[in-house]
């Protein structure tokens, strides 16, 4: 399959050194499982805990789930994913101890792989747009629109009021 092929899709899984000890004592982890759909306008982060590899699969896993149950109307079959860690990337090669065949990972990914038809590369971290900050996304695709129309009772009638002062209690 080629890049141009298919939905692009970004995961990440990041395990920071360090994390707020407060934090910490009020029990929150300090994994994160990332992915992003950026044609589509989604991103996605959710604390988790693990080791990194850990949490590429848990972003892989809940990419494939996201996409299986939530954009089912769009009939997606086509996937090329991208990671910026190499480790996650050569287990897809034979061989790798992260996917033994009879492991867990093994048998969702059979299970998925029946729903789509995937590809997996590797991309440097600074064009990993899972590491994009939300803020630089746009709420909605360029393709979508709203659809939201005025009330045409309202709208086509204007009403004038008198300003009253003050508050009435």
């Amino acid at each position: 399959m080629k890049a141009t092929d298919g939905v692009k899709c970004f995961i990440v899984g990041l395990k920071p050194k360090s994390i707020d000890p407060v934090l910490t004592a009020h029990g929150v982890v300090g994994g994160l499982v990332v992915f992003s759909i950026p044609e589509l306008g989604i991103l996605f982060r959710c604390r988790a805990e693990g080791d990194p590899i850990d949490l590429e699969f848990g972003a892989l896993f809940a990419l494939l789930k996201f996409i299986k149950t939530k954009l089912a109307d769009r009939k997606i079959k086509h996937l090329h994913i991208f990671s910026s860690n190499p480790e996650f990337v050569f287990s897809f090669t034979g061989n790798s101890r992260h996917l033994k065949p009879e492991s867990e990972r093994m048998k969702l990914l059979a299970g998925f792989n029946r729903e789509f038809q995937m590809a997996v590369s590797f991309v440097d971290a600074i064009k990993n747009q899972a590491l994009v900050s939300p803020a630089d996304y746009p709420s909605m695709p360029k393709s979508s629109s709203l659809g939201l129309k005025p009330d045409q009772p309202e709208s086509s009638q204007p009403r004038f009021e008198p300003l009253r002062k003050g508050i009435k209690l």
